[in-house]
């Protein structure tokens, strides 16, 4: 049963942007209009996962303050076109938005549902026939291959990066088109309590939006009042704290997922709350008692990538990332791990709890018309930091602090492949903003990861996305 999620007090910031779904984002011009309202005037709509993935959905979604009924509609996916006639209808629960106090917040689950199922489904009030576009989803199969694209910070400061950030969701769901969710690694939005950018973000995104499931991880970007929150329906563990993100996990197939939020302080872990730490330690020794082939982490502020924060002090200190949570990687058995924060590609080696990479054997095979190495059985956690999908980019961390004993942890650690054309010309600190984007597309079948990086360079290949890296892990059990 879905619980009523807490009201916050609102701030005094009021929405500056229309709200409402966008029809198409392919014939968007470099300097689109702002998303316009609809006649329903809901906007901001996300599927996240609630509960058990094979038999429920959750929903969020944004209305003015005149629709305070929360519905949602949800029927199997059997024509082109979907009929509501006979709909599974759910109610959940509406509040002030903390940041945008002229809009409500509407969350609800839809529970009940069929395995490997794909549905369509609808949000807003029953009572006066107010509706969403219609979206899509799939629910959870129970065993065998799936597939998810993985990309990080879209994080835009302007309409116009965001339109940028909502191509690069859109391309990537066309490349990887078999893609059943996107797990995003954070910082969604440049200001998470500046209401307008989730209305550029979410809004030119909708129809993707409307159209995947998002497994969305808390940025730095997004640390304050309730802002990350507020847009997504998390089940969250029973009272932890939601002002700076939530951290949460979930089965899918035979795999467990755990996304992390490292918006949480105290003074043994930096960026985590000793209750999380101890949440993570309960929760992956409880996935693999219960049979998890997998362990995946969305982590934004990873310890492993090759940029600027790779040096901070909240990552290299004593209580830093690197030194009190990586090691618990691998001691909990995680085989993988997705980072954000840091915009650039780089791929460690299999790290062990003692810090130090460990060399696998490698089985060679092709894929793409490329050759792809697979880790066999590695000893320790690969870490993968996918660059961007938005417009920021860093130079490769050139700092003493690091030097060739922590490069040596890397498989792939080039310079950013954003430095060919040059420095930003407002802060030559960092290469041109906007010229180049990736993601990543993860497929878990059995016993065997398989993962292909994608990059869009908006000067090669009629910004299409082409493939720069590939690799994989097996695990071949005794």
């Amino acid at each position: 049963m879905f619980k009523k999620f807490q009201k916050w007090s609102a701030t005094s910031m009021s929405v500056a942007l229309a709200l409402g779904l966008i029809t198409g984002l392919s014939a968007l011009p470099v300097h689109a209009e702002s998303p316009v309202n609809t006649d329903q005037g809901i906007s901001k709509v996300t599927a996240t996962f609630y509960g058990d993935t094979k038999a429920s959905k959750g929903f969020t979604w944004y209305t003015s303050k005149l629709f305070t009924k929360s519905t949602v509609q949800v029927t199997k996916k059997t024509a082109s076109e979907a009929d509501f006639t006979n709909a599974l209808t759910f109610e959940g629960t509406s509040s002030p938005s903390t940041n945008s106090p002229e809009e409500l917040v509407h969350k609800a689950v839809a529970t009940g549902l069929q395995a490997d199922t794909a549905y369509y489904y609808r949000v807003g009030d029953a009572a006066r026939g107010i509706w969403s576009e219609t979206g899509m989803f799939q629910t959870a199969p129970k065993n065998g291959e799936f597939t998810f694209i993985d990309l990080a910070d879209t994080q835009a400061k302007s309409e116009d990066e965001a339109i940028l950030s909502s191509q690069t969701l859109e391309k990537a769901l066309q490349t990887v088109n078999n893609a059943q969710f996107v797990v995003h690694n954070g910082d969604i939005v440049d200001t998470g309590t500046k209401e307008e950018q989730w209305n550029w973000l979410l809004g030119h995104s909708q129809k993707s939006l409307l159209n995947t499931t998002i497994v969305p991880s808390a940025g730095n970007h997004e640390d304050e009042n309730y802002a990350f929150y507020d847009h997504f329906n998390i089940n969250q563990p029973a009272g932890s704290a939601t002002k700076t993100g939530a951290y949460y996990s979930f089965d899918y197939s035979n795999a467990h997922f755990i996304v992390l939020n490292s918006n949480e302080d105290s003074e043994k872990y930096a960026n985590f709350s000793e209750d999380q730490v101890e949440w993570l330690k309960k929760d992956a020794a409880a996935a693999k008692k219960a049979g998890a082939k997998w362990i995946i982490v969305n982590i934004h502020k990873g310890p492993y990538t090759t940029s600027n924060h790779a040096t901070d002090a909240d990552i290299m200190d004593n209580n830093g990332v690197r030194n009190q949570i990586a090691p618990l990687m691998d001691k909990l058995d995680i085989d993988f791990v997705v980072q954000g924060h840091d915009h650039i590609y780089a791929r460690t080696k299999p790290i062990n709890q003692e810090g130090k990479a460990t060399t696998p054997t490698q089985l060679k095979d092709r894929l793409n018309e490329k050759t792809i190495e697979y880790s066999v059985n590695p000893d320790g956690s690969i870490y993968v930091i996918p660059a961007t999908a938005g417009p920021k980019v860093y130079y490769k961390n050139p700092s003493e602090k690091l030097g060739d004993k922590y490069y040596n942890l890397f498989e792939l650690a080039e310079e950013n492949h954003a430095a060919v054309y040059g420095p930003d010309p407002s802060d030559n600190r960092r290469p041109v903003r906007g010229q180049v984007q990736n993601f990543v597309g993860i497929t878990v079948d059995e016993n065997k990861l398989t993962a292909v990086t994608y990059e869009i360079d908006q000067n090669k290949n009629d910004a299409k996305p082409f493939i720069v890296d590939q690799f994989g892990i097996i695990k071949k059990y005794q």
